[in-house]
């Protein structure tokens, strides 16, 4: 498998944090490191001049009214349609979702492949789906691949609900915030015959504040549309409203190709980064949206992510991020063989062919970063 493993850095000054040489910039006490594994830390000097230290602060997404939401479905034995964005997958998951997730039945709509490159191998990405829904053990009757856009397996998809829920039962689809699913029942809603008494409504859900769609299926059952969720370690929620034009693609990305050695770095914009560490010359496929301007550095010019230089040069740019101690750095090392990705949440991801490189990844602090098998092959 494959190892992420996270570059300490002091959260004040950015430089990397050691415990072997106390004159050395970086220099922390060894039992405050093994204290806080994944604490906000300080280095020696910060610490002496900021006068505190402290562990950082989560926020849940997952709140109380979203679990009484799903308490509820459990109970009543509902059909649940998990909308899944494909360009950004890794994102649609929480744990605390799928744990109450676990013994109901499920139908996944993997949705925006129109956003993939155009000669996308859809059986291979539903390998991949797939592979990764049974990893995390729900109970999943169906997987279709779909597009609001273009209307790929929209009818299938239709057909699916309208079948299992003669079961009489309620369908519920669930989501995260950017995964298409307020459009997905939109677009399904125009292959929909009212065949009840009721209408389409507004609908407070039971015990909690938050609202959503009910559509009847007959004058008892209903398909309900639950709020979407936060994901909280997407790049999108760590940079300027407006930069998130930048990296939301409307229409399929075009691969980009850049071929890495020892100590370059890709630069995404001013907003994330990939350096290779290792000695293996490695040719990248990027998978972004590309109105994200891509440059390579050497590192002795590492700076330039950042400096206004680079600034005057590449887009986008994020007001969050002014210098390096504003990113996490991770490093990734690569055991396996085979066409592998490396992905950054919200952004993309690059594919290339394993071959025990190691890679150094800057992400805006609090980004999830993750490493898979590759998700998409062109015919």
């Amino acid at each position: 498998m494959s190892e992420v493993i996270k570059v300490k850095r002091c959260y004040h000054c950015g430089k990397n944090l050691q415990c072997e040489d106390p004159n050395k910039e970086g220099y922390i006490e060894k039992s405050i490191m093994d204290k806080y594994p994944v604490g906000l830390l300080l280095c020696d000097d910060c610490y002496k001049n900021e006068r505190y230290n402290e562990e950082p602060k989560t926020i849940d997404n997952f709140d109380s009214d979203y679990e009484i939401i799903l308490n509820n479905i459990k109970k009543e034995d509902a059909l649940v349609v998990y909308v899944i964005d494909t360009f950004s997958f890794e994102g649609s998951f929480i744990t605390k979702l799928n744990e109450k997730l676990k013994g109901i039945d499920v139908v996944v709509a993997a949705n925006k492949v129109d956003l993939l490159p155009k000669d996308t191998d859809y059986t291979h990405l539903f390998n991949y789906v797939t592979h990764q829904l049974r990893k995390i053990g729900l109970n999943v009757i169906d997987t279709i691949l779909v597009s609001c856009d273009t209307d790929y397996n929209l009818t299938k998809m239709v057909e699916k609900v309208s079948k299992l829920a003669t079961n009489k039962r309620n369908v519920y689809f669930i989501g995260a915030s950017n995964s298409g699913k307020t459009m997905l029942i939109q677009r399904m809603l125009t292959k929909y015959n009212n065949n009840s008494n009721k209408l389409i409504t507004s609908v407070l859900f039971k015990c909690t504040s938050l609202e959503g769609l009910r559509i009847p299926l007959d004058n008892k059952y209903y398909i309900y549309e639950t709020p979407g969720y936060s994901v909280s370690n997407s790049i999108i929620n760590k940079v300027d409203k407006e930069v998130v034009n930048y990296i939301v693609p409307l229409k399929p990305i075009k691969i980009q190709k850049e071929v890495l050695s020892k100590g370059s770095i890709l630069c995404f914009g001013l907003i994330a980064a990939i350096e290779l560490l290792s000695d293996s010359k490695t040719s990248v496929e990027i998978y972004m949206n590309n109105k994200i301007q891509i440059n390579k550095f050497k590192a002795k010019n590492k700076e330039d992510i950042v400096t206004e230089r680079a600034v005057k040069k590449i887009k986008p740019v994020s007001s969050n991020i002014s210098n390096l101690s504003d990113f996490d750095a991770f490093d990734i090392e690569i055991n396996e063989t085979g066409k592998r990705d490396i992905g950054i949440l919200g952004l993309g991801w690059i594919s290339f062919k394993g071959n025990n490189q190691v890679f150094r990844i800057y992400v805006p602090k609090g980004t999830y970063v993750y490493t898979t098998r590759n998700k998409v092959k062109i015919c």
